[in-house]
């Protein structure tokens, strides 16, 4: 067998054997070494380095030994707001190609998704809401289409910061993000709500230890379910 497979390389062209060596390494990487989950973190503040997005980035710096990271800042994402067309009724597709469709594809095979966002006037802040009115495509595909089911696996964490304290401050943001992982195929008990208040000033996060600890807390809660 050795002196067969020998004489077979002999006869290979050199394209044909670092074809063949590709081939076989990635077939052994995929057998011997599991693959990194991924982990997709959306940051939908219009401020770089504010409060939710600071706590975002603790977050993600706690948890990136356990994922294969990447994090995508919509002020920076270039997408247009719903038309409420119906388009996507029929197949769920959306009808609008821009920014939005590859985001829209990595939040259904992420295994853990993650959305960032400052409270303004008692919900989420405006690119927020605008990213998850888009998701009436992934809506239809689960509730019309049935094409999309809830994974038990996948997690949704929800991060949430807010500059009043009142009891209520985050009554209706987190019926939003709830929407959000939902139609992305996350179950309810997978999510998780990480919500910050008292953080007036663009760098009140950074000072308050309590904020940093709920944020540590809670990333170390998601690592450990992956152990």
């Amino acid at each position: 067998m050795k002196r067969w497979a020998c004489h077979v390389i002999e006869h290979l062209s050199k394209a044909e054997y670092i074809f063949a060596a590709s081939a076989f390494f990635k077939s052994y990487r995929d057998i011997v070494i599991p693959m990194s989950k991924k982990l997709l973190a959306i940051s939908s503040s219009p401020r770089t380095k504010g409060n939710s997005d600071s706590a975002l980035d603790m977050f993600l710096d706690a948890v990136k030994d356990k994922f294969e990271i990447e994090k995508v800042q919509l002020k920076s994402t270039p997408f247009s707001p719903c038309r409420g067309c119906g388009f996507c009724e029929k197949d769920g597709e959306c009808i609008q190609k821009d920014a939005f469709i590859p985001l829209m594809d990595k939040m259904l095979e992420c295994d853990v998704l993650v959305f960032a966002s400052p409270v303004y006037a008692l919900s989420v802040c405006a690119q927020a809401k605008m990213f998850i009115d888009r998701c009436q495509a992934l809506w239809a595909r689960k509730f019309l289409l049935k094409t999309v089911s809830a994974d038990d696996n996948k997690r949704g964490v929800f991060i949430a910061t807010a500059g009043q304290t009142y009891p209520d401050v985050f009554e209706h943001t987190t019926p939003v993000a709830g929407f959000l992982f939902n139609v992305a195929g996350v179950k309810n008990k997978n999510m998780q709500y990480i919500l910050l208040d008292g953080l007036d000033k663009k760098t009140d996060f950074l000072k308050s230890d309590k904020a940093k600890e709920k944020v540590l807390n809670a990333a170390l809660d998601l690592a450990e379910k992956e152990e």
